[in-house]
């Protein structure tokens, strides 16, 4: 049965908790710095190599063909128009679609020939698709800084009559990483569609395939399904273009293809960082490859909008929350983990469906929440924990509470060990007489003896020693007994002389107030105890016993009003700084032989 919380408290971590939901809410919202590690863990969730489109081909401009023939700066157009030519040489067997992703925006100047060359490949094939590209930037008359497309540079003259084309911009996320390609963009009222969104609808009209319109009418941004790896041998990549003009190339084993040309080495300055693997870049051409085929398989996927995505983890942070306030607290864990499982496979499952969500926000809330939720229950049984060492304090010695706590020997069952301490015990005379005069006024009666029991105390305390407990009228001190003290005797008798001293203004305060007089009888003695647990299991009593404590006790019978006896024992410790006054030979109460024993006059 879990322990009940009191009103208050429950008032109090209310408000508490709606607070900290609160600030947690208002993280989520402006915490753009998740957002780098939201973008890996949706990679490492949602990214998987799969099976490769068998019609994606990709020639690639690579080191290979830069050795075969030169820098890629010094290569005519001719080139690259025999190499068209070459893939359309059989009239029944051509690819399907010939995308070459290199801009070709303005005429040659050097060579205007080779450019005619270009343009009657591109014309007689009817299948080149050629890169378009939307010139992004700040226009200077708007009021904003924002950018914005300034122009949209198509392929050169009559290459954008003869050739498709469709815009390469690819736009990084936060991290600089290509998680999100688009798929078309609007300037001056048309619609210009992206480069492998031109590819896949080419493949698909001669193809008969059906691909996702809608979405794309209402997206003009797709995250990136990738299929294959970057740079893996196989995926995708085929071909070198050097490979075109050998002898044994045929080009009929691309017949009804989607062929890609573009860079494919280092200094083309064409790879990027992808979501799919981190560690190794992607050229370009192998993205527009990956979107081409998520565009023909339908695996378009829309993430989730800024809202939603901040909207989501203040919900789970809520929920959670809520479950903490209904849930018994051994149940919270189990719940958040509930919840937050749950909600990691229905992201899954939605994103088969084509919408990313996020997942390390809302499962950040729902770790949060469980943090606070041990960060609360901390901090709360920390000042319980301090309330109630106050209050024991009041009823045990504030030595003792330290003791037992930091030794644990409030939860063991030892027995006790041996101590050489000192031992005080101090009554009040003429308590009885006080109680029949005041019998009707048990109020006073309890007020003279705390005042009595506060001046014992307090001698005690200020000279290092502890209370044991209180006996009636009577306290048990106990000097080295339960903290180690030097020169624990003298202490002792220090104590009990303060008390004397302190006690005849109480008395005569107390013989003012109500017409009674009273006083302190003390015995103190030393010697070899047992100090430690006694009692049954249900209710302990740290306490000690011995001879030491019996023959105290005794001598405090023996003592008279504001009379502080002392054994022998004591009296030939401390002899030489107090002064004392010997009684003799006296008989004690269980003791076969009669003790010696000294009356305290003074501390010199």
């Amino acid at each position: 049965m879990s322990k009940q919380k009191s009103p208050l408290n429950r008032i109090v971590k209310r408000y508490v908790t709606v607070v900290v939901t609160l600030l947690l809410a208002l993280f989520f919202m402006f915490a753009d710095a998740l957002w780098p590690l939201e973008y890996r863990v949706q990679d490492f969730v949602f990214q998987e190599a799969g099976v490769l489109h068998p019609d994606i081909f990709v020639i690639g401009i690579d080191e290979y063909a830069l050795e075969t023939f030169g820098p890629f700066g010094q290569w005519t157009r001719e080139l690259m128009a025999e190499a068209i030519s070459i893939l359309n040489r059989y009239e029944d067997a051509r690819p399907t679609v010939i995308a070459v992703d290199v801009l070709y925006a303005e005429p040659s100047i050097r060579y205007p020939e080779y450019d005619q060359a270009l343009i009657d490949a591109v014309r007689e094939g009817g299948n080149v698709v050629l890169p378009s590209n939307a010139r992004v930037g700040i226009d200077r008359d708007a009021l904003t800084q924002q950018n914005v497309i300034l122009d949209v540079v198509l392929p050169f003259g009559e290459l954008s009559t003869y050739a498709h084309y469709g815009l390469v911009n690819a736009g990084a996320d936060r991290d600089a990483v290509i998680r999100h390609a688009p798929l078309w963009q609007e300037f001056e009222g048309r619609r210009y569609y992206s480069f492998p969104l031109t590819i896949a609808r080419l493949f698909a009209e001669y193809h008969g395939y059906e691909i996702n319109e809608s979405f794309i009418a209402d997206n003009p941004v797709t995250y990136i399904r990738y299929t294959g790896l970057p740079g893996n041998p196989g995926d995708f990549w085929m071909y070198s273009f050097a490979d075109i003009f050998e002898d044994w190339f045929d080009p009929a084993g691309l017949a009804d293809a989607i062929v890609l040309i573009g860079p494919y080495a280092m200094g083309m300055m064409d790879d990027h960082p992808v979501s799919i693997q981190h560690d190794v870049n992607m050229y370009g051409v192998e993205i527009h490859a990956n979107v081409v085929q998520a565009i023909l398989e339908n695996a378009l996927k829309q993430s989730a909008s800024p809202v939603i995505a901040v909207l989501i983890p203040v919900i789970l942070l809520v929920l959670g929350m809520f479950i903490m306030e209904l849930v018994d607290k051994i149940y919270i864990s189990l719940g958040l983990l509930v919840v937050g499982v749950g909600y990691f496979f229905l992201a899954q499952h939605i994103y088969s469906q084509g919408y990313v969500l996020p997942i390390l926000a809302p499962l950040l809330a729902l770790i949060l929440v469980f943090l606070y939720q041990l960060i609360y229950a901390y901090v709360l049984g920390s000042v319980e924990k301090s309330r109630m060492r106050n209050i024991f304090k009041k009823y045990v010695d504030p030595k003792l509470v330290d003791v037992l706590i930091q030794s644990g020997e409030a939860d063991s069952d030892a027995v006790g060990k041996k101590k050489d301490i000192a031992v005080l015990f101090v009554d009040v005379r003429g308590f009885t007489p006080m109680t029949e005069k005041l019998r009707a006024e048990p109020e006073k009666i309890v007020s003279i003896l705390n005042e009595y029991l506060e001046l014992t105390s307090s001698a005690v305390f200020d000279n290092g020693g502890s209370v044991d407990k209180f006996i009636g009228d009577a306290t048990m001190a106990l000097f080295n007994g339960f903290v180690p003290l030097d020169d624990h005797v003298f202490a002792a008798a220090k104590a009990a002389w303060d008390m004397v001293q302190k006690a005849e203004a109480v008395n005569q305060s107390i013989l003012k107030q109500h017409g009674v007089e009273i006083g302190f009888g003390i015995g103190l003695h030393c010697g070899e105890a047992i100090v430690g647990n006694l009692g049954p299991s249900f209710r302990k009593d740290y306490t000690a016993i011995g001879d030491a404590v019996n023959t105290a006790a005794r001598l405090e019978s023996n003592a008279q009003k504001s009379q502080v006896l002392m054994s022998e024992d004591v009296f030939n410790i401390i002899k030489d700084r107090v002064t004392a006054e010997s009684l003799g030979a006296i008989p004690l109460k269980g003791k076969s032989e009669e003790m010696e024993i000294y009356s305290l006059t003074g501390i010199k």
